[in-house]
């Protein structure tokens, strides 16, 4: 690999960049991110704090083999600027987390995953982990503004689709620290399978960048676990092998290798095919909708306000509005004013209308029912929270929809 230090400055995944400044400029992020510096920072010295009371920080003679890890990332990661303190964490799950101040980064690295990956591994977590500080991304923090800012559904998706796409960031950044797409791989691997490895489990590029010749396809079957952000994520594989075809990290003078700009045109093009970063709305579509002609703007309008009147809430009036009811906005979000004012007060009736729309639902790919579901959550989520009823009902539109109801779990995890 050629110089990792000049190819960390342009490495950074462009739909992560765009779409973080785009949320930042939005004045209800704005406001919540304002109104809540104080806190965000508190929470973060006090964790500063536990943690030089209870877990062991790194220094060159507390763990040298660690801090060998960290002197290597830091040689391509430059975050002199920040007093860097790295943690020992006593815990066997598998796992690590990043957190930054203005003038701090701390890394908190489980005794489980020092026990369970190799030095090339550890070097990639420890990499990535310093890529979410070296973009900022700590600046822009989801789980916070999910939880605390009350975002409508659309811009609540655009979250959490910039949450998955910084991930692919901070993939490259651990991966440029490594300097290896086979340790890169086997880290994510032991991430999701609780530490496991060779010989238990094993990976090869090459193997499975064959198996993904057929992209379309691929996302067709997988695109239920691309909604995840970790552990492991198909796409966020196939993200790095294609980021290893950069020739300064293969190597090779070869008819497979990319440029940046082609590579990350490749990432947009999957990105889109899964998870469309601007939420796309029917308007002109008036129709209350039957089995013969559902669209997805209608499948999500009557299975949405199922979904939110399961616990007697999201009523409507005859005119078709109701003010102080934030799902039911939530669902106009979604759908538009125009398809919300086609509604009456019958569950039943929404019920038959897209729970008999197996037309529509066997026409449709996998990636498409996922987006229906994740919209579909993020409505129910609108308020605050997803009730018991709420949840049962989600299930059942899952079934319907022939998804697994994991994937609700999935979306609900990062909410909450």
């Amino acid at each position: 690999m050629r110089n990792p230090k000049k190819l960390i400055k342009k490495c950074r995944y462009p739909g992560d960049k765009n779409l973080q400044k785009d949320l930042l400029n939005d004045s209800r992020i704005k406001s919540f991110l304002k109104d809540n510096k104080q806190s965000f920072q508190t929470a973060s010295d006090h964790n500063y704090q536990i943690n030089l009371s209870h877990s062991l920080q790194v220094t060159p003679n507390s763990s040298p083999y660690l801090f060998e890890i960290v002197d290597k990332c830091l040689s391509v990661i430059d975050l002199k600027t920040s007093e860097i303190n790295v943690f020992i964490i006593s815990n066997q799950e598998i796992n690590a987390w990043c957190s930054k101040t203005e003038d701090r980064v701390n890394i908190g690295i489980n005794s489980g995953l020092i026990n369970a990956m190799e030095f090339d591994e550890v070097c990639f977590i420890v990499g990535h982990e310093f890529g979410h500080a070296l973009y900022d991304h700590h600046s822009l923090p989801a789980y916070g503004i999910s939880q605390g800012a009350r975002l409508p559904p659309s811009k609540l998706m655009r979250l959490m689709s910039w949450s998955r796409q910084s991930e692919i960031s901070a993939d490259r950044a651990g991966m440029l620290c490594c300097g290896s797409i086979d340790s890169s791989v086997q880290a994510l691997i032991k991430l999701s399978t609780g530490g496991l490895g060779a010989p238990v489990i094993s990976f090869d590029v090459d193997e499975f960048e064959n198996q993904l010749s057929d992209i379309d396809s691929f996302i067709d079957d997988n695109s239920d676990l691309m909604y995840t952000t970790h552990p492991l994520n198909p796409f966020r594989v196939r993200a790095l092998i294609e980021f290893s075809k950069l020739p300064e990290i293969s190597g090779k003078d070869s008819k497979e290798n990319l440029s940046m700009d082609e590579i990350d045109s490749k990432i947009d093009e999957l990105i889109e095919k899964m998870n469309p970063s601007k939420i796309k709305k029917n308007k002109k579509t008036k129709s209350k909708g039957n089995a013969s002609e559902m669209t997805e703007d209608l499948f999500i309008l009557h299975s949405g306000f199922w979904v939110l009147s399961s616990d007697g809430r999201g009523k409507v009036d005859a005119k078709g509005k109701d003010a102080e009811d934030k799902e039911l906005a939530s669902l106009a979000d979604i759908v538009g004013d125009d398809l919300v004012k086609t509604l009456d007060q019958s569950r039943d009736s929404s019920y038959e209308i897209f729970s008999n729309s197996k037309k529509f639902i066997n026409k449709i790919k996998k990636p498409q029912k996922c987006r229906i579901l994740e919209s579909i959550v993020s409505i129910a989520r609108a308020d605050g929270e997803i009730s018991k009823k709420e949840k049962e009902a989600l299930d059942e539109v899952a079934e319907i929809l022939k998804i697994n109801p994991d994937f609700i779990n999935q979306v609900m995890k990062f909410l909450d």
